[in-house]
C-alpha cells in the first residue's frame, strides 16, 4: 500500500485532540502534530479570519474513506478539510508506517 501524507483540519485545540484520538483509537493514522497558524478564506459569501489547527500524520492508501468517515462524524466543522498527498518517504519511514498501522 501507498504511504500517504495527510493534513485535517480543526477550529481549535479541542477539536483536534478529539479527531486524532478518533483516528488512534481505530489505529487509521501513526500519530500526528498540530500546527496553530492564523487562516483566512472564503466562508458563505465573505472572507473569514481565524487561528486554525491543522493535523499533519502518515496513512496509507486503503485507509483514505475510514479516515474521512471519522474525521466527518467527529468534526464540529460544516466541511473539514481532509487532504491526501501521495509520498515517498525513506526505507526507515515507510516500514515504520506500515509496522505501526500493521500492514
Amino acid at each position: 500500500m501507498e504511504s500517504i501524507n495527510i493534513e485535517i483540519s480543526a477550529e481549535n485545540q479541542q477539536q483536534a485532540d478529539a479527531i486524532l484520538n478518533a483516528l488512534l483509537e481505530k489505529k487509521l493514522v501513526t500519530g500526528g502534530q498540530f500546527i496553530q497558524a492564523p487562516a483566512r478564506f472564503w466562508w458563505k459569501g465573505e472572507v473569514v479570519d481565524m487561528d486554525y489547527i491543522t493535523i499533519t500524520s502518515f496513512t496509507v492508501e486503503g485507509y483514505k474513506q475510514q479516515i474521512i468517515d471519522v474525521v466527518e462524524a467527529v468534526s464540529a466543522e460544516e466541511v473539514p478539510m481532509v487532504r491526501f498527498t501521495e509520498f515517498e518517504g525513506n526505507a526507515k519511514l515507510e516500514a515504520w508506517i506500515k509496522e505501526t498501522l500493521e500492514i
